[in-house]
Protein backbone atom coordinates (compact mmCIF):
# COMPACT_ATOMS: atom_id res chain seq x y z
CA UNK A 1 0.00 0.00 0.00
CA UNK A 2 1.29 3.48 -0.79
CA UNK A 3 0.64 6.67 1.12
CA UNK A 4 0.64 9.91 -0.89
CA UNK A 5 0.59 13.52 0.21
CA UNK A 6 -0.46 16.59 -1.82
CA UNK A 7 1.97 19.18 -3.20
CA UNK A 8 5.70 19.63 -3.35
CA UNK A 9 7.24 16.34 -4.48
CA UNK A 10 9.88 15.63 -1.81
CA UNK A 11 10.61 11.94 -1.61
CA UNK A 12 10.55 9.78 1.51
CA UNK A 13 13.36 7.23 1.69
CA UNK A 14 12.06 3.88 2.94
CA UNK A 15 14.85 2.06 4.71
CA UNK A 16 17.06 2.62 7.72
CA UNK A 17 16.12 5.56 9.98
CA UNK A 18 17.99 7.01 12.92
CA UNK A 19 15.72 5.30 15.52
CA UNK A 20 15.75 1.46 15.42
CA UNK A 21 12.49 1.13 17.39
CA UNK A 22 8.86 2.00 16.80
CA UNK A 23 6.74 1.99 13.59
CA UNK A 24 9.68 2.78 11.33
CA UNK A 25 11.63 -0.24 12.55
CA UNK A 26 8.56 -2.44 12.19
CA UNK A 27 8.15 -1.27 8.58
CA UNK A 28 11.81 -1.91 7.93
CA UNK A 29 11.65 -5.45 9.39
CA UNK A 30 8.61 -6.16 7.25
CA UNK A 31 10.46 -4.91 4.22
CA UNK A 32 13.47 -7.12 4.92
CA UNK A 33 11.27 -10.22 4.94
CA UNK A 34 9.22 -9.31 1.87
CA UNK A 35 9.56 -11.44 -1.23
CA UNK A 36 8.72 -9.40 -4.30
CA UNK A 37 5.68 -10.65 -6.15
CA UNK A 38 5.58 -10.32 -9.93
CA UNK A 39 3.48 -7.20 -9.63
CA UNK A 40 5.47 -5.48 -6.86
CA UNK A 41 5.47 -1.73 -7.45
CA UNK A 42 8.01 0.85 -6.27
CA UNK A 43 6.30 4.21 -5.91
CA UNK A 44 7.90 7.56 -5.31
CA UNK A 45 5.80 9.12 -2.54
CA UNK A 46 5.40 12.89 -2.50
CA UNK A 47 4.11 15.20 0.21
CA UNK A 48 3.59 18.88 0.97
CA UNK A 49 6.20 20.27 3.34
CA UNK A 50 3.46 22.41 5.02
CA UNK A 51 1.51 19.32 6.11
CA UNK A 52 4.41 18.42 8.41
CA UNK A 53 4.10 21.65 10.41
CA UNK A 54 3.48 19.70 13.62
CA UNK A 55 6.40 17.37 12.95
CA UNK A 56 9.97 17.98 13.86
CA UNK A 57 12.13 17.28 10.80
CA UNK A 58 15.60 16.03 11.45
CA UNK A 59 18.53 18.06 10.02
CA UNK A 60 18.75 17.59 6.25
CA UNK A 61 21.49 15.02 6.43
CA UNK A 62 21.85 11.53 5.00
CA UNK A 63 21.73 8.63 7.46
CA UNK A 64 24.63 6.18 7.08
CA UNK A 65 22.30 3.68 5.40
CA UNK A 66 21.15 6.28 2.87
CA UNK A 67 24.55 7.10 1.44
CA UNK A 68 25.63 6.01 -2.01
CA UNK A 69 27.84 2.94 -2.02
CA UNK A 70 31.60 3.83 -2.03
CA UNK A 71 31.98 2.15 -5.39
CA UNK A 72 29.83 4.84 -7.01
CA UNK A 73 32.71 7.25 -6.64
CA UNK A 74 34.71 5.48 -9.34
CA UNK A 75 37.03 7.79 -11.25
CA UNK A 76 35.23 7.09 -14.51
CA UNK A 77 32.17 8.89 -13.18
CA UNK A 78 33.85 12.10 -12.05
CA UNK A 79 32.11 14.07 -14.80
CA UNK A 80 28.98 14.00 -12.67
CA UNK A 81 29.38 16.71 -10.00
CA UNK A 82 26.95 15.31 -7.45
CA UNK A 83 26.53 11.55 -7.54
CA UNK A 84 24.69 11.60 -4.21
CA UNK A 85 21.20 10.97 -2.94
CA UNK A 86 19.73 13.42 -0.47
CA UNK A 87 16.86 12.42 1.80
CA UNK A 88 14.94 14.07 4.65
CA UNK A 89 14.60 11.77 7.65
CA UNK A 90 11.03 11.44 8.91
CA UNK A 91 9.95 11.51 12.53
CA UNK A 92 8.48 8.19 13.76
CA UNK A 93 4.90 9.40 13.43
CA UNK A 94 5.53 10.15 9.72
CA UNK A 95 6.68 6.68 8.71
CA UNK A 96 4.67 4.55 6.31
CA UNK A 97 2.33 1.93 7.65
CA UNK A 98 3.94 -1.42 8.26
CA UNK A 99 2.05 -3.01 5.36
CA UNK A 100 3.92 -0.73 2.87
CA UNK A 101 6.74 -3.20 2.37
CA UNK A 102 8.02 -1.90 -0.95
CA UNK A 103 11.10 0.33 -0.77
CA UNK A 104 10.68 3.72 -2.40
CA UNK A 105 13.16 5.30 -4.76
CA UNK A 106 14.63 8.48 -3.28
CA UNK A 107 14.26 11.73 -5.22
CA UNK A 108 16.64 14.58 -4.49
CA UNK A 109 15.85 18.24 -3.94
CA UNK A 110 15.87 19.15 -7.61
CA UNK A 111 13.18 16.53 -8.30
CA UNK A 112 10.50 18.57 -6.52
CA UNK A 113 7.08 19.29 -7.98
CA UNK A 114 6.02 22.91 -8.25
CA UNK A 115 3.57 23.98 -5.51
CA UNK A 116 0.65 24.04 -7.98
CA UNK A 117 1.45 20.58 -9.40
CA UNK A 118 -0.32 18.32 -6.93
CA UNK A 119 -0.59 14.54 -6.99
CA UNK A 120 -4.07 13.29 -6.16
CA UNK A 121 -4.35 10.80 -3.31
CA UNK A 122 -5.79 8.27 -5.77
CA UNK A 123 -2.85 8.59 -8.15
CA UNK A 124 -1.60 5.13 -9.15
CA UNK A 125 1.92 4.07 -9.98
CA UNK A 126 1.02 3.40 -13.60
CA UNK A 127 1.08 6.71 -15.56
CA UNK A 128 -1.65 7.36 -18.08
CA UNK A 129 -1.62 9.59 -21.14
CA UNK A 130 0.68 9.88 -24.13
CA UNK A 131 4.08 8.25 -23.67
CA UNK A 132 6.83 10.71 -24.65
CA UNK A 133 9.12 7.75 -25.38
CA UNK A 134 8.37 6.45 -28.88
CA UNK A 135 10.21 3.16 -28.26
CA UNK A 136 9.59 2.59 -24.58
CA UNK A 137 9.00 -1.12 -25.12
CA UNK A 138 12.23 -1.69 -27.09
CA UNK A 139 10.42 -3.25 -30.04
CA UNK A 140 12.66 -1.70 -32.73
CA UNK A 141 16.42 -2.39 -32.93
CA UNK A 142 19.04 -1.31 -35.45
CA UNK A 143 22.66 -2.49 -35.66
CA UNK A 144 22.22 -4.35 -32.39
CA UNK A 145 20.98 -1.33 -30.40
CA UNK A 146 17.46 -0.15 -29.48
CA UNK A 147 16.13 2.72 -31.61
CA UNK A 148 15.41 5.88 -29.60
CA UNK A 149 17.94 4.99 -26.92
CA UNK A 150 21.73 5.06 -26.35
CA UNK A 151 21.90 8.83 -25.80
CA UNK A 152 25.10 10.86 -25.44
CA UNK A 153 25.36 10.09 -21.71
CA UNK A 154 25.32 6.32 -22.25
CA UNK A 155 28.64 4.80 -21.16
CA UNK A 156 27.44 1.21 -20.92
CA UNK A 157 29.32 -0.77 -23.57
CA UNK A 158 27.37 -1.66 -26.71
CA UNK A 159 27.90 -5.38 -26.12
CA UNK A 160 26.31 -4.96 -22.67
CA UNK A 161 23.04 -3.75 -24.26
CA UNK A 162 21.35 -6.92 -25.51
CA UNK A 163 18.10 -7.53 -27.37
CA UNK A 164 15.96 -9.75 -25.13
CA UNK A 165 13.25 -11.79 -26.89
CA UNK A 166 12.10 -14.03 -24.03
CA UNK A 167 9.33 -13.14 -21.59
CA UNK A 168 9.09 -9.42 -22.38
CA UNK A 169 6.80 -7.40 -20.14
CA UNK A 170 5.21 -5.63 -23.12
CA UNK A 171 5.36 -6.70 -26.75
CA UNK A 172 7.96 -9.15 -28.01
CA UNK A 173 11.24 -7.54 -26.97
CA UNK A 174 13.00 -5.92 -24.02
CA UNK A 175 16.50 -4.59 -23.28
CA UNK A 176 18.94 -6.68 -21.25
CA UNK A 177 21.58 -4.50 -19.52
CA UNK A 178 24.73 -5.93 -17.94
CA UNK A 179 27.17 -4.24 -15.53
CA UNK A 180 28.64 -6.67 -13.02
CA UNK A 181 31.05 -4.06 -11.63
CA UNK A 182 30.37 -2.09 -8.44
CA UNK A 183 30.86 1.24 -10.24
CA UNK A 184 27.70 2.32 -12.02
CA UNK A 185 27.22 2.63 -15.79
CA UNK A 186 24.61 4.72 -17.60
CA UNK A 187 22.06 3.71 -20.25
CA UNK A 188 20.05 6.68 -21.51
CA UNK A 189 17.32 7.65 -23.92
CA UNK A 190 17.95 9.72 -27.00
CA UNK A 191 17.44 13.46 -26.24
CA UNK A 192 13.78 14.31 -25.60
CA UNK A 193 12.36 17.79 -26.19
CA UNK A 194 9.57 18.04 -23.62
CA UNK A 195 6.88 20.58 -22.89
CA UNK A 196 6.96 22.22 -19.49
CA UNK A 197 5.20 20.29 -16.75
CA UNK A 198 5.35 17.45 -14.26
CA UNK A 199 6.29 14.03 -15.65
CA UNK A 200 5.89 10.57 -14.16
CA UNK A 201 7.85 7.65 -15.57
CA UNK A 202 7.25 3.99 -14.82
CA UNK A 203 9.22 0.99 -15.98
CA UNK A 204 9.49 -2.71 -15.28
CA UNK A 205 12.68 -4.54 -14.39
CA UNK A 206 13.63 -8.14 -13.57
CA UNK A 207 16.87 -10.03 -13.02
CA UNK A 208 19.64 -9.48 -10.48
CA UNK A 209 21.20 -6.08 -9.81
CA UNK A 210 20.44 -2.51 -8.77
CA UNK A 211 19.07 0.31 -10.90
CA UNK A 212 18.29 4.00 -10.35
CA UNK A 213 17.44 7.12 -12.39
CA UNK A 214 18.61 10.62 -13.20
CA UNK A 215 18.31 13.15 -16.03
CA UNK A 216 20.77 15.04 -18.18
CA UNK A 217 20.20 18.36 -19.95
CA UNK A 218 23.30 20.54 -19.83
CA UNK A 219 24.33 18.87 -16.57
CA UNK A 220 23.41 15.81 -14.52
CA UNK A 221 20.59 15.88 -12.01
CA UNK A 222 20.99 14.07 -8.70
CA UNK A 223 20.24 10.35 -8.74
CA UNK A 224 17.27 8.61 -7.18
CA UNK A 225 17.89 5.75 -4.78
CA UNK A 226 18.80 2.31 -6.09
CA UNK A 227 16.03 -0.25 -6.56
CA UNK A 228 17.14 -3.87 -6.13
CA UNK A 229 15.70 -6.42 -8.54
CA UNK A 230 15.92 -10.14 -7.93
CA UNK A 231 15.13 -13.43 -9.64
CA UNK A 232 12.78 -13.31 -12.64
CA UNK A 233 9.83 -11.48 -11.08
CA UNK A 234 8.96 -8.23 -12.84
CA UNK A 235 9.09 -5.21 -10.55
CA UNK A 236 7.71 -1.77 -11.37
CA UNK A 237 9.67 1.39 -10.54
CA UNK A 238 8.29 4.95 -10.69
CA UNK A 239 10.39 8.09 -11.19
CA UNK A 240 9.03 11.65 -11.37
CA UNK A 241 10.53 14.98 -12.36
CA UNK A 242 9.63 18.47 -13.56
CA UNK A 243 10.51 20.21 -16.82
CA UNK A 244 10.70 24.00 -16.79
CA UNK A 245 9.49 26.16 -19.66
CA UNK A 246 12.16 26.52 -22.34
CA UNK A 247 14.32 23.78 -20.83
CA UNK A 248 16.85 22.11 -23.16
CA UNK A 249 16.43 18.59 -24.49
CA UNK A 250 16.56 15.92 -21.79
CA UNK A 251 18.00 12.40 -21.63
CA UNK A 252 16.40 9.94 -19.22
CA UNK A 253 19.19 7.99 -17.49
CA UNK A 254 19.11 4.44 -16.11
CA UNK A 255 22.13 3.85 -13.85
CA UNK A 256 22.94 0.25 -12.92
CA UNK A 257 25.60 -1.74 -11.09
CA UNK A 258 26.23 -5.04 -9.29
CA UNK A 259 24.23 -7.04 -11.82
CA UNK A 260 24.59 -10.75 -12.31
CA UNK A 261 26.24 -12.00 -15.49
CA UNK A 262 22.83 -12.23 -17.24
CA UNK A 263 22.12 -8.66 -16.09
CA UNK A 264 18.84 -6.78 -15.67
CA UNK A 265 15.96 -6.82 -18.15
CA UNK A 266 14.29 -3.42 -18.70
CA UNK A 267 10.95 -3.03 -20.48
CA UNK A 268 7.75 -1.05 -20.86
CA UNK A 269 9.16 2.41 -20.05
CA UNK A 270 6.39 5.02 -20.00
CA UNK A 271 6.84 8.74 -19.30
CA UNK A 272 3.73 10.94 -19.40
CA UNK A 273 3.05 14.55 -18.61
CA UNK A 274 0.42 15.39 -16.01
CA UNK A 275 -2.53 17.45 -17.28
CA UNK A 276 -2.29 21.15 -16.41
CA UNK A 277 -4.78 24.02 -16.30
CA UNK A 278 -3.15 25.80 -19.23
CA UNK A 279 -3.34 22.82 -21.59
CA UNK A 280 -6.74 23.92 -22.94
CA UNK A 281 -6.26 27.71 -22.63
CA UNK A 282 -5.46 29.90 -25.66
CA UNK A 283 -3.98 33.35 -24.97
CA UNK A 284 -3.08 36.29 -27.18
CA UNK A 285 0.43 36.36 -28.61
CA UNK A 286 1.53 38.95 -26.02
CA UNK A 287 0.06 36.96 -23.12
CA UNK A 288 0.91 33.76 -21.29
CA UNK A 289 -1.22 31.35 -19.31
CA UNK A 290 -0.72 31.38 -15.57
CA UNK A 291 -0.33 27.72 -14.53
CA UNK A 292 -1.89 28.05 -11.06
CA UNK A 293 -5.11 29.74 -12.25
CA UNK A 294 -5.33 29.09 -15.99
CA UNK A 295 -5.78 32.85 -16.57
CA UNK A 296 -4.14 34.76 -19.44
CA UNK A 297 -1.76 37.43 -18.14
CA UNK A 298 0.70 39.83 -19.76
CA UNK A 299 3.87 38.03 -20.71
CA UNK A 300 7.28 39.35 -19.58
CA UNK A 301 8.56 41.94 -22.03
CA UNK A 302 5.04 42.77 -23.24
CA UNK A 303 2.46 45.32 -22.15
CA UNK A 304 -1.30 45.63 -22.09
CA UNK A 305 -1.27 49.40 -21.51
CA UNK A 306 1.22 52.25 -21.04
CA UNK A 307 0.89 51.76 -17.29
CA UNK A 308 2.83 48.52 -17.73
CA UNK A 309 5.85 50.45 -19.12
CA UNK A 310 8.50 52.71 -17.61
CA UNK A 311 7.67 56.38 -17.13
CA UNK A 312 9.56 57.37 -20.32
CA UNK A 313 7.89 54.67 -22.46
CA UNK A 314 4.52 54.03 -24.09
CA UNK A 315 2.81 50.75 -24.95
CA UNK A 316 2.67 50.36 -28.71
CA UNK A 317 0.18 48.55 -30.90
CA UNK A 318 2.44 45.50 -30.88
CA UNK A 319 2.13 45.37 -27.09
CA UNK A 320 5.79 46.27 -26.65
CA UNK A 321 7.06 49.18 -24.58
CA UNK A 322 8.74 51.82 -26.77
CA UNK A 323 10.38 55.18 -26.09
CA UNK A 324 7.98 58.04 -25.69
CA UNK A 325 8.51 60.96 -28.12
CA UNK A 326 11.57 62.99 -27.06
CA UNK A 327 12.76 60.38 -24.55
CA UNK A 328 15.95 58.32 -24.58
CA UNK A 329 17.36 55.15 -23.04
CA UNK A 330 21.02 55.96 -23.71
CA UNK A 331 23.10 58.29 -25.84
CA UNK A 332 22.49 56.19 -28.95
CA UNK A 333 19.05 57.82 -28.98
CA UNK A 334 20.61 61.29 -28.99
CA UNK A 335 22.71 63.45 -31.32
CA UNK A 336 26.51 63.00 -31.32
CA UNK A 337 27.01 66.02 -29.04
CA UNK A 338 24.34 64.89 -26.59
CA UNK A 339 24.00 62.41 -23.74
CA UNK A 340 20.94 60.81 -22.14
CA UNK A 341 20.49 62.12 -18.59
CA UNK A 342 18.86 60.50 -15.55
CA UNK A 343 15.43 61.75 -16.63
CA UNK A 344 15.82 59.98 -20.01
CA UNK A 345 16.13 63.29 -21.80
CA UNK A 346 18.80 64.14 -24.41
CA UNK A 347 20.99 67.04 -23.25
CA UNK A 348 24.23 68.55 -24.63
CA UNK A 349 27.25 66.73 -23.19
CA UNK A 350 30.54 64.90 -23.80
CA UNK A 351 30.02 61.17 -24.13
CA UNK A 352 33.68 60.46 -23.35
CA UNK A 353 33.63 62.39 -20.08
CA UNK A 354 34.84 60.08 -17.34
CA UNK A 355 36.08 57.39 -19.79
CA UNK A 356 39.71 56.38 -19.15
CA UNK A 357 41.62 54.62 -21.93
CA UNK A 358 45.06 53.05 -22.23
CA UNK A 359 47.93 55.25 -23.46
CA UNK A 360 47.65 53.87 -27.02
CA UNK A 361 43.87 54.22 -27.17
CA UNK A 362 41.40 57.05 -27.56
CA UNK A 363 37.74 57.33 -26.59
CA UNK A 364 35.38 57.21 -29.56
CA UNK A 365 32.59 59.79 -29.02
CA UNK A 366 30.20 57.75 -31.14
CA UNK A 367 29.93 54.89 -28.62
CA UNK A 368 32.17 56.10 -25.73
CA UNK A 369 34.44 53.04 -26.15
CA UNK A 370 38.23 52.96 -26.06
CA UNK A 371 39.69 52.16 -29.47
CA UNK A 372 43.13 52.17 -31.08
CA UNK A 373 44.29 55.75 -31.45
CA UNK A 374 45.40 57.06 -34.87
CA UNK A 375 49.00 56.07 -35.58
CA UNK A 376 48.93 53.25 -33.00
CA UNK A 377 48.17 49.54 -33.30
CA UNK A 378 47.19 46.45 -31.37
CA UNK A 379 46.94 43.89 -34.20
CA UNK A 380 48.72 43.07 -37.43
CA UNK A 381 45.62 44.10 -39.36
CA UNK A 382 46.19 47.70 -38.26
CA UNK A 383 49.65 47.87 -39.89
CA UNK A 384 50.38 47.94 -43.63
CA UNK A 385 52.80 49.36 -46.16
CA UNK A 386 56.37 50.00 -45.07
CA UNK A 387 55.59 49.14 -41.43
CA UNK A 388 53.49 45.97 -41.52
CA UNK A 389 54.28 44.69 -38.01
CA UNK A 390 52.58 45.77 -34.79
CA UNK A 391 54.97 46.01 -31.85
CA UNK A 392 52.66 45.10 -28.98
CA UNK A 393 55.07 46.63 -26.46
CA UNK A 394 54.91 50.14 -27.87
CA UNK A 395 51.67 49.64 -29.83
CA UNK A 396 53.28 51.15 -32.88
CA UNK A 397 53.64 49.83 -36.43
CA UNK A 398 57.25 48.85 -37.22
CA UNK A 399 59.23 47.45 -40.15
CA UNK A 400 58.96 43.79 -41.16
CA UNK A 401 62.41 42.93 -39.78
CA UNK A 402 61.78 44.49 -36.35
CA UNK A 403 62.46 42.25 -33.31
CA UNK A 404 58.72 42.02 -32.63
CA UNK A 405 58.42 39.74 -35.69
CA UNK A 406 59.68 36.21 -34.95
CA UNK A 407 59.69 35.24 -38.66
CA UNK A 408 63.20 35.91 -40.03
CA UNK A 409 63.32 37.71 -43.40
CA UNK A 410 59.51 37.89 -43.42
CA UNK A 411 59.61 40.62 -46.04
CA UNK A 412 61.81 38.57 -48.43
CA UNK A 413 64.23 41.47 -48.73
CA UNK A 414 67.38 39.34 -48.28
CA UNK A 415 68.36 36.80 -51.00
CA UNK A 416 71.50 34.70 -51.57
CA UNK A 417 72.88 32.27 -54.15
CA UNK A 418 72.61 28.71 -52.77
CA UNK A 419 74.10 25.55 -54.33
CA UNK A 420 72.08 23.00 -52.32
CA UNK A 421 75.00 20.57 -52.68
CA UNK A 422 75.05 20.49 -56.48
CA UNK A 423 76.83 22.33 -59.30
CA UNK A 424 73.91 24.69 -59.95
CA UNK A 425 73.15 27.62 -57.70
CA UNK A 426 69.78 29.18 -57.01
CA UNK A 427 68.78 32.63 -55.80
CA UNK A 428 66.75 31.89 -52.65
CA UNK A 429 65.41 34.05 -49.81
CA UNK A 430 67.55 33.96 -46.67
CA UNK A 431 66.13 31.95 -43.71
CA UNK A 432 63.72 30.16 -46.05
CA UNK A 433 63.93 26.97 -48.09
CA UNK A 434 64.33 24.96 -44.89
CA UNK A 435 65.94 21.53 -45.18
CA UNK A 436 66.46 18.63 -42.79
CA UNK A 437 69.53 19.18 -40.63
CA UNK A 438 69.91 15.74 -39.04
CA UNK A 439 68.26 16.66 -35.76
CA UNK A 440 64.76 16.04 -34.54
CA UNK A 441 62.07 15.78 -37.18
CA UNK A 442 61.07 19.00 -38.84
CA UNK A 443 59.31 19.25 -42.22
CA UNK A 444 61.58 20.34 -45.06
CA UNK A 445 60.99 22.17 -48.33
CA UNK A 446 59.74 20.03 -51.23
CA UNK A 447 59.17 22.56 -54.01
CA UNK A 448 61.89 22.75 -56.66
CA UNK A 449 64.31 25.66 -56.03
CA UNK A 450 63.83 26.73 -59.67
CA UNK A 451 60.18 27.47 -58.83
CA UNK A 452 61.10 29.81 -55.96
CA UNK A 453 61.71 33.23 -57.49
CA UNK A 454 62.48 36.78 -56.49
CA UNK A 455 59.62 39.09 -57.54
CA UNK A 456 59.84 42.84 -58.12
CA UNK A 457 56.92 43.73 -60.41
CA UNK A 458 54.55 44.45 -57.53
CA UNK A 459 55.38 44.11 -53.84
CA UNK A 460 53.34 44.68 -50.74
CA UNK A 461 56.24 46.34 -48.98
CA UNK A 462 59.93 46.88 -49.66
CA UNK A 463 61.79 45.99 -52.86
CA UNK A 464 61.18 42.26 -53.20
CA UNK A 465 58.42 39.69 -52.77
CA UNK A 466 58.35 35.89 -53.13
CA UNK A 467 56.96 34.20 -56.23
CA UNK A 468 56.02 30.51 -56.16
CA UNK A 469 55.37 28.63 -59.40
CA UNK A 470 53.56 25.33 -58.80
CA UNK A 471 51.15 24.38 -61.58
CA UNK A 472 50.40 20.95 -60.07
CA UNK A 473 49.58 19.72 -56.60
CA UNK A 474 51.04 21.57 -53.63
CA UNK A 475 54.58 21.12 -52.35
CA UNK A 476 55.98 22.50 -49.09
CA UNK A 477 57.97 25.71 -48.93
CA UNK A 478 59.23 26.21 -45.38
CA UNK A 479 61.21 28.60 -43.29
CA UNK A 480 64.33 27.50 -41.54
CA UNK A 481 63.82 26.97 -37.82
CA UNK A 482 63.02 30.05 -35.78
CA UNK A 483 62.52 30.48 -32.04
CA UNK A 484 59.27 31.03 -30.17
CA UNK A 485 58.27 30.78 -26.53
CA UNK A 486 56.55 27.41 -25.88
CA UNK A 487 52.90 27.47 -24.90
CA UNK A 488 52.62 31.11 -26.01
CA UNK A 489 50.19 32.06 -28.77
CA UNK A 490 51.38 34.24 -31.64
CA UNK A 491 49.19 36.26 -33.98
CA UNK A 492 50.41 35.82 -37.56
CA UNK A 493 49.63 37.18 -41.03
CA UNK A 494 50.94 37.25 -44.57
CA UNK A 495 49.95 38.98 -47.80
CA UNK A 496 49.21 37.15 -51.06
CA UNK A 497 48.18 38.00 -54.62
CA UNK A 498 48.16 36.32 -58.05
CA UNK A 499 46.37 33.24 -59.41
CA UNK A 500 46.34 29.84 -57.67
CA UNK A 501 45.44 28.16 -54.39
CA UNK A 502 47.37 28.42 -51.15
CA UNK A 503 47.36 27.60 -47.46
CA UNK A 504 49.77 27.61 -44.50
CA UNK A 505 50.64 25.35 -41.58
CA UNK A 506 53.16 25.35 -38.74
CA UNK A 507 55.25 22.70 -37.01
CA UNK A 508 56.39 23.67 -33.50
CA UNK A 509 57.11 20.34 -31.82
CA UNK A 510 53.93 18.98 -33.39
CA UNK A 511 51.84 19.80 -36.42
CA UNK A 512 49.29 22.58 -36.13
CA UNK A 513 45.81 21.72 -37.47
CA UNK A 514 45.38 21.62 -41.23
CA UNK A 515 44.04 24.75 -42.89
CA UNK A 516 41.92 24.72 -46.03
CA UNK A 517 43.27 25.72 -49.41
CA UNK A 518 42.06 29.15 -50.52
CA UNK A 519 41.65 30.07 -54.17
CA UNK A 520 43.12 33.40 -55.24
CA UNK A 521 42.68 35.22 -58.58
CA UNK A 522 43.48 38.88 -58.07
CA UNK A 523 46.20 41.48 -58.56
CA UNK A 524 45.24 43.03 -55.21
CA UNK A 525 47.21 42.09 -52.11
CA UNK A 526 45.05 40.29 -49.57
CA UNK A 527 45.97 39.55 -45.98
CA UNK A 528 45.64 36.07 -44.44
CA UNK A 529 45.62 35.92 -40.62
CA UNK A 530 46.19 32.89 -38.40
CA UNK A 531 47.66 31.88 -35.03
CA UNK A 532 50.74 29.86 -34.12
CA UNK A 533 51.78 28.07 -30.92
CA UNK A 534 53.50 24.87 -29.86
CA UNK A 535 55.25 22.85 -27.19
CA UNK A 536 58.73 23.41 -28.64
CA UNK A 537 60.82 26.56 -28.81
CA UNK A 538 61.82 25.61 -32.37
CA UNK A 539 59.29 26.18 -35.09
CA UNK A 540 58.93 26.23 -38.88
CA UNK A 541 56.24 27.87 -40.99
CA UNK A 542 55.12 26.08 -44.13
CA UNK A 543 53.56 27.77 -47.17
CA UNK A 544 51.79 25.65 -49.78
CA UNK A 545 51.05 26.77 -53.35
CA UNK A 546 49.24 24.73 -56.01
CA UNK A 547 47.52 25.09 -59.36
CA UNK A 548 49.23 28.41 -60.05
CA UNK A 549 48.49 30.18 -63.35
CA UNK A 550 50.84 32.39 -65.39
CA UNK A 551 48.18 35.00 -66.31
CA UNK A 552 48.81 36.72 -62.95
CA UNK A 553 52.42 35.62 -62.52
CA UNK A 554 51.40 32.59 -60.47
CA UNK A 555 51.33 33.41 -56.71
CA UNK A 556 53.28 36.07 -54.80
CA UNK A 557 53.76 36.28 -51.01
CA UNK A 558 55.08 39.17 -48.91
CA UNK A 559 55.38 40.56 -45.37
CA UNK A 560 55.04 37.38 -43.31
CA UNK A 561 54.87 38.24 -39.62
CA UNK A 562 54.12 36.58 -36.26
CA UNK A 563 53.91 38.64 -33.08
CA UNK A 564 53.18 37.57 -29.51
CA UNK A 565 49.55 38.12 -28.56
Amino acid sequence: MRRGWWGLGLVVVLGACGDDSGPAADAQDALAQDTLAPTDTVVVDTFVLDTLAVDTLESDTVEPADTIEPEDTAAADTIEPADTVEADTIAPEDTLASEDTTAADTLTSDDTVAPTDTVAPTDTSEPTGVNVLAQGSFEVWSDGLPVGWVGTTTNLASDAIIEETTLAHDGLRAARLVNTASGHKRFSSAPLTLAAGAYTCSYWVRGDGEIRNARYTTDYSSYSGYTTASADAWREVVYSFNVAAGAPALELIFSLHNTSAPGLVLDDVRCVRAAALCDTVTCEGWQQCRPDTGACVTAPGSCAATADCASWEVCGGDHRCALAPGACDDFDDCALDEVCDATHTCVVGDRCAGVTCAEWQACDPVDALCKTAPGRCNTLAECQGADPVCDRTSHTCVAIDAPANVIPNGGFEAWSDVSLGGAATYLLPDAWYGLADGGAYFPETEISPSNVRQYTTSTHGGTYALQLVQTGVADRFTTERFTIQPAVTYACAYWVRGHGTHRQRAYCGQWAPDTDFTANDSDTWQQVRFELSGSSSSCVLVLYASNTVADRDHLQFDDVACIRK
